[in-house]
């Protein structure tokens, strides 16, 4: 009963406060208590998912699945609603719920001034209840339905201050580009069903076999990835991501962290049983190399704090997604695990600078505010080092892993992922350090309303940090068990596990040069910018800076290719529709009222009339009849 509470009880939030929201509940204290109660309901969801947590995901207890009630049964297709505990979707379960209650918690104070937050966190409420839909989810159906939940809460929540342009626009990106993707997901559902008649996963994984005819199970393998790919803004797909900044910062940490990006890397793990039979894992592994590169080389030339991260965490992406892509499933939810916690950490830092620097997000205009913000400069670092991979941080122990694995695969795949994640460890090292020493170390660029204005951020802000920072320094330790396969029992299936079982017998050069070149990247972020020498020089004169800084014009390409020809058409389609189809139906109109007012002078009301005229068809009819008679 707690686990099916533990997963309902967003959602009572959810109501709670979305239908105060809607009848504009006009009791002062209800914008203080409908928040507090949001938070309050997270917190008792993440205890009783903290138990589940601990009864399966550590002490090891039976994976439990539960059939609430038949969602549909329509001709041959029977489908529950349910939950599916194992340890893949409690480890999911507590993270959400983790990250989800502590950004409730932050959000107390950052969203307090706001007049829409009983309606911010009604939205809050309804992300995280999808989210659950979505990891508990025991068949293909009710992961979809989460899936989609997930992207409606986002939409919602990127755009919700709605008044703002830029804002309503992010948020519509977001959905759309999600939506093409998601036509895929939907395509491999319905290849799914109609080669084996069930949408059952487990069911689903145990007779993979079946699809292997006719190459099906490769193109549902790649439909799959597909979505995966939108919902996890992977190259090609990534570029919603950075425009949904435009949401208040707590929906950053939240969208960033352990939830909505992490559900296309999930989706994967989760039918590791199908991709492990299929063609398509080099296919993976290439498009993470390329994610995690392309966006590395992107953060390095932002000006937005908030999209300095936002690419960090599309690259950080593409790591999961190239340890899947050589069989390294496990690594790549320890580094989801790991992630989840510095990341958030940075996000929440970034907010409580913006916050403190009267809501300014251009690095280039703050500097110094290290004595201003001690703390938060601290927490910042842990974060930043968390992301780094340096020891004894969590982002060593997963990030290494991974690496580990792909060069221990003895794969070609397997080497060429290894050397471009290890060089993206050295950009990640020059943009995370580049953000600490522009917003903390510099010299101050603040406006002198802004240096007024800025300062520590209080307690209730600061504890959400604090938690998540000792998180980013443990959850490499209390993560170790899941580098090992048979961790996972059938959560995870794995054919050839090379990798992952040998990785701690990688030679020792090849263990330490990943950490050398973050070391490496550290001291060039130094030189770059407090000491400002070379690098930026170079990057300017031969066009680089100017390259990254536009994220590679491909905004610009998709613009030029898809969304000008989209507008020609509509444009085109409108003048039809216009000149052409509502002529035609309005000239039919125009043609019956014609004829009624023509004909409606036969109406006369004079009985004489209307016996002339019963006369005179009486007459014809006659006439017709003898005519056919002869």
């Amino acid at each position: 009963m707690h686990y099916i509470l533990a997963v309902l009880l967003p959602l009572l939030g959810f109501l709670v406060l979305g239908l105060a929201s809607a009848f504009k509940l006009r009791c002062p204290r209800s914008k203080k208590v409908l928040p507090v109660f949001a938070t309050s309901v997270l917190g008792l969801s993440l205890i009783l998912n903290s138990v589940a947590f601990f009864n399966i995901f550590i002490v090891g207890h039976d994976s439990v699945t539960i059939d609430l009630f038949t969602w549909l049964n329509v001709a041959d297709l029977e489908v529950s609603f349910g939950l599916m505990l194992d340890k893949l979707s409690v480890l999911m379960l507590f993270v959400v719920s983790l990250i989800s209650f502590l950004v409730h918690f932050y959000s107390l104070e950052y969203m307090k001034e706001d007049e829409g937050k009983v309606r911010f966190f009604s939205y809050l409420g309804l992300f995280t209840f999808v989210m659950f839909t979505l990891v508990t989810a025991p068949n293909l159906l009710q992961l979809f339905l989460g899936w989609e939940g997930v992207g409606l809460a986002s939409y919602l929540l990127i755009g919700f201050w709605y008044k703002k342009d830029s804002a309503t626009k992010a948020g519509i990106k977001a959905f759309i580009v999600n939506r093409v993707a998601d036509l895929a997901l939907i395509a491999a559902i319905i290849l799914t069903f109609s080669n084996l008649g069930s949408l059952d996963i487990t069911y689903i994984i145990d007779n993979v076999g079946l699809l292997e005819e006719d190459n099906q199970l490769n193109i549902i393998a790649i439909l799959l990835f597909i979505g995966a790919m939108g919902k996890s803004a992977q190259f090609g797909f990534h570029t919603w991501l950075p425009d949904a900044m435009e949401g208040p910062t707590p929906v950053s940490a939240l969208i960033h962290s352990a939830t909505m990006v992490s559900a296309g890397v999930f989706l994967v793990v989760r039918m590791s049983g199908l991709f492990e039979f299929s063609d398509i894992l080099p296919i993976i592994a290439i498009v993470g190399m390329l994610t995690a590169i392309f966006a590395s080389l992107v953060g390095l030339a932002q000006k937005d704090i908030k999209k300095v991260i936002a690419y960090s965490t599309c690259s950080q992406l593409g790591y999961m997604f190239f340890a899947c892509g050589v069989s390294a499933y496990s690594a790549a939810m320890f580094h989801l695990f790991t992630h989840a916690f510095f990341k958030a950490l940075l996000f929440l830092g970034a907010g409580a600078v913006i916050h403190a620097c009267n809501h300014e997000q251009n690095m280039f205009k703050m500097g110094g505010l290290r004595k201003i913000m001690p703390f938060t400069f601290v927490l910042m670092w842990i974060g930043s080092l968390g992301l780094l991979g340096v020891p004894p941080f969590s982002g060593f122990f997963s990030k290494d892993f991974i690496l580990e694995s792909a060069f221990m695969a003895g794969t070609d795949i397997g080497l060429w992922v290894y050397v471009i994640g290890t060089f993206g460890a050295m950009l990640t090292a020059i943009y995370s350090c580049r953000v600490i020493f522009l917003v903390f170390n510099s010299q101050t660029n603040l406006s002198k309303e802004d240096e007024k204005h800025a300062h520590e951020v209080n307690s209730i802000m600061l504890i959400p940090m604090i938690v998540l920072a000792f998180g980013a320094v443990v959850a490499g330790f209390l993560g170790q068990a899941m580098t090992h396969t048979d961790f996972w029992n059938d959560s995870i299936v794995i054919i050839n596990s090379t990798g992952v079982e040998n990785a701690h017998n990688i030679p020792a050069f090849f263990k330490f040069l990943p950490l050398a070149l973050v070391l490496l990247g550290i001291i060039v972020a130094d030189l770059v910018i407090l000491k400002k020498r070379g690098l930026k020089l170079l990057m300017k004169v031969s066009g680089l800076h100017t390259l990254f800084e536009n994220k590679f014009y491909i905004d610009e390409l998709y613009g030029k290719t898809v969304v000008k020809p989209y507008k020609v058409v509509s444009s085109l389609a409108q003048v039809i529709d216009t000149h052409l189809i509502d002529r035609f139906v309005n000239s039919i109109a125009e043609f019956t009222l014609f004829i009624a007012k023509k004909s409606r002078k036969l109406q006369t009301g004079l009985v004489h009339d209307y016996n002339l005229m019963f006369l005179l068809v009486l007459i014809g009819a006659l006439a017709v009849l003898i005519i056919r008679t002869i």
